[in-house]
């Protein structure tokens, strides 16, 4: 299967992954929430 053209692959530094993964600890905040602001899939914050 061909990945669709012109994207490209994101890179998140060590405090961006923390900085995401810290959000999803919040009371009332969920992963889906999470994922859907930074526009990725929320298994990959689960990872």
């Amino acid at each position: 299967m061909a990945g669709k053209k012109g994207l490209n692959k994101r890179v998140w530094s060590e405090d961006e992954k923390r900085t995401i993964c810290a959000q999803t600890l919040k009371a009332g905040v969920s992963v889906a929430q999470v994922a859907r602001r930074y526009c990725m899939n929320a298994n990959l914050i689960l990872k």
